[in-house]
């Protein structure tokens, strides 16, 4: 095995843990102290033998050392310190790779603290921006003006002149008092319009979604409750039969006494369901397609049988606010839908079959483009895992809705991905699947696809949604996919240079260029020559 500072870290805090010394572990492994002090120190190499050894005495599962999550964290930990805020200091990948395996709480602490600051400055430009451009609030600051002046005025005349004449004097005051009044009614109003609902909220800790994103992949993505749950649920609900629908529709029914409408105008909010408690009745749209239809069945099926479940698995320290545990259950229910309706055995069979040929799969379980990408990422059970992928939603102007990652493909955090990447290129072919093989500044590449996905117009007035997914691997697996059929994986040209944020990324010659790249980059072009229409990455 070869040495790796990521491997030698985990050892010794894996060790100190457990409260063994070297001279005690390396006894029972059979080795020097010595030895062991240099394999801690990533002097020496971690041997097959030596690490089943240590997993049984340590009792742990060889997972513990897999480099997937503390890779992810050097990702993270790599994107930050590429802020322009630490450009003085110099750190080294070997710097932050010992960091993540020797301190991963301090790396927490960090990220978390870095998270704050960028939802202050997000909330900070906010707050400029709506200072300089909303009218209410231009209107309020003339009327503070003319309230002033006319406080001011008038306090004036009661000052200056004392022979006024008391009628002449209560008149003043009462103007004095009655502009008084105004003015507080104005700052309360400026005060409303600029506080901004939930900002306090938002500085002091990380958005739900980024902590539900960091919750899924500290899981790996892979929940062995839910399968269990799902699968349970398929053996009482009766799920293999022909009539998926119908035998979810009698289960609502019998279990929970919920009778179930698909109706033409669901006009709550114009959502695609709505859920009425007090009547336990669920309306679903009848706009919805088939396979959405029975997944929202699923979903409430899901939140009504199996709540103490969801509960127990977001009592997590990653989900540390209630709204994250809220939006947390959210997305383990609909976890739990896909593992009902793709069950976990029969679909990596499938999936292993026909290559992740995800039409094929589509048409083999009922399912939708989104659902089916969604489920080939969930099978990472370790005894019978699938290959291991990456996922990336994006919507029409580029945010990141959903992001998992289990190929080592690195996804920024904060912003916009590279506009590069295929899931962008997706958009301009709708419904089409398009592949690509890509190649990051550190010459690690990926096969990726991508293709649109659409969620209808529900009413009028209303229109649909429309995303990009994109779903890949690293390429040493992309032969497994029929995807990459007919290309040569190997060919260097067929290979597209992307980054991961136009931030992050030291291709300064990127004619796609959005933004700078890091102040600290070595990476320059070859031509020296000037460029008389510079684009915004030119120096």
């Amino acid at each position: 095995m070869a040495k790796n500072p990521v491997v030698g870290n985990k050892l010794r805090t894996l060790r100190k843990d457990r409260g063994m010394t070297q001279t005690e572990l390396a006894t029972k492994l059979g080795i020097s102290a010595s030895y062991l002090n240099l394999i801690e120190h990533n002097q020496r190499n971690l041997t097959v033998s030596l690490l089943l050894r240590i997993s049984d005495i340590l009792n742990i599962s060889l997972q513990a050392f897999s480099q997937q999550h503390e890779g992810q964290k050097i990702a993270e930990l790599t994107e930050i310190l590429k802020d322009p805020m630490f450009e003085p200091m110099d750190f080294r990948d070997g710097d932050i790779g010992e960091l993540v395996a020797s301190s991963p709480a301090l790396c927490d602490a960090l990220t978390k603290t870095y998270g704050a600051y960028r939802n202050f400055m997000e909330d900070y430009q906010v707050l400029i921006e709506r200072l300089a451009q909303d009218p209410l609030l231009s209107s309020n600051i003339h009327r503070l003006r003319t309230l002033l002046t006319s406080i001011v005025s008038f306090s004036e005349i009661l000052h200056d002149n004392a022979d006024l004449s008391p009628d002449e004097r209560q008149n003043f005051h009462k103007i004095v008092l009655d502009e008084s009044e105004s003015l507080s009614a104005t700052v309360n109003a400026m005060l409303e319009v600029v506080s901004g609902e939930g900002l306090v909220g938002a500085i002091a800790d990380m958005t739900p979604q980024e902590a539900v994103s960091d919750f899924l992949q500290a899981h790996n993505n892979f929940f062995p409750e839910l399968e269990d749950a799902a699968q349970d649920l398929r053996r009482d609900a009766g799920l293999d039969s022909v009539s998926v629908r119908a035998r979810l529709v009698a289960f609502l029914q019998e279990r929970h006494g919920v009778s179930v409408e698909i109706a033409g105008d669901v006009s709550e909010d114009s959502g695609a369901s709505f859920y009425d408690e007090t009547r336990r009745h669920l309306i679903l749209s009848m706009s919805l397609p088939g396979p959405s239809i029975n997944f929202h069945l699923a979903l409430l099926v899901g939140q009504l049988s199996y709540t103490s479940v969801l509960e127990q698995l977001v009592q997590s320290k990653t989900l540390t606010t209630e709204a994250a545990r809220v939006r947390g259950k959210a997305a383990l229910a609909n976890y739990f839908a896909g593992a009902c309706l793709l069950p976990y055995s029969e679909f990596l069979a499938a999936a292993t079959d026909c290559r992740y040929n995800i039409e094929l799969l589509q048409q083999r379980f009922s399912a939708s483009f989104e659902q089916i990408c969604h489920r080939l990422t969930t099978l990472r059970s370790p005894s019978a895992a699938g290959i291991p992928l990456h996922l990336i939603r994006v919507d029409l102007a580029g945010n990141i809705s959903k992001r998992f990652s289990a190929s080592g493909l690195r996804i920024p955090r904060y912003g916009s991905a590279c506009p590069r990447w295929i899931m962008h290129q997706a958009l301009l072919t709708p419904g089409v699947i398009r592949s690509q093989i890509s190649q990051m500044p550190d010459g690690s590449q990926y096969f990726s696809i991508a293709r649109t996905s659409t969620k209808p117009s529900l009413a009028y007035g209303h229109p649909g949604t429309a995303y990009s997914i994109c779903i890949g691997c690293e390429i040493s697996f992309a032969g497994q996919m029929t995807y990459s059929d007919g290309l040569n994986l190997d060919a260097p040209q067929l290979a597209v240079p992307v980054g991961v944020a136009c931030q992050l990324c030291d291709r300064r010659n990127c004619p796609q260029r959005a933004a700078p790249p890091p102040p600290k980059s070595g990476t320059f072009p070859l031509n020296r020559g000037r460029n008389i229409s510079p684009g915004i990455g030119e120096l």
